[in-house]
């Protein structure tokens, strides 16, 4: 999920929930640290929007700000990953192994986007205005927060779940600056299934 100016009502959880996928590559430094970089893409849509809230969209319009958009958003990221219970010699394996870790990226943002141009009311009532749809991209940093578990077979693959959180830092991802929300940067939400393939040696 987005979480933007234009992306939703988060109070009445009616927000799009699309797919993403991300492909990472961890180098063991000890028992506890590793390195992690990965490479993904996201889905972006900010879904039909409410058009009960008139004022706020010919508001968002007079200052080139989009009210919908739809697009691919494209990231790398770097972290060290904290690991809280690693396999130390002469110890049973853990069932699960849970790890955590922050780090920096980039995001490429391809988008289709749509702007309320000369739009007027009449007894609350929008009346006249033309909606402007243009192609656009941008190139965002953000700060990647990931937090998962994984099983701990022993063998060469294992399966886990991924909690990722992306903040940029800015609010341009949606097209929409306006900042209209409580928290001022854009997001993004997601919730990975994985699939861990072990090579080379543990460290």
């Amino acid at each position: 999920m987005i979480y933007g100016d234009n992306s939703g009502e988060y109070r009445d959880f009616k927000f799009k929930v699309l797919p993403a996928i991300s492909f990472s590559i961890n180098k063991q430094i000890n028992e506890n640290i590793a390195l992690r970089g990965s490479l993904g893409a996201q889905m972006i849509d900010s879904g039909d929007y409410d058009l009960s809230y008139q004022k706020k969209l010919i508001k968002w319009g007079d200052q080139d700000q989009a009210f919908k958009y739809k697009g691919t958003s494209y990231f790398a990221d770097a972290m060290p990953i904290f690991m809280t219970n690693p396999n130390e010699m002469g110890m049973l394996m853990s069932t699960f192994q849970f790890y955590a870790g922050l780090g920096l990226g980039i995001m490429f943002v391809d988008r289709e986007q749509d702007v309320l141009k000369n739009g007027i009311l009449e007894d609350g009532v929008l009346i006249e205005g033309d909606i402007v749809t243009s192609k656009e991209t941008n190139l965002l940093p953000y700060i990647p927060t990931r937090i998962g578990l994984s099983t701990n077979s022993g063998g060469d693959w294992d399966l886990g779940l991924e909690f990722v959180l992306i903040t940029t830092l800015n609010s341009k991802m949606d097209g929409n600056t306006i900042k209209d929300k409580t928290l001022s940067p854009d997001m993004a939400g997601q919730i990975l299934f994985t699939v861990k393939r072990y090579f080379g040696k543990a460290w």
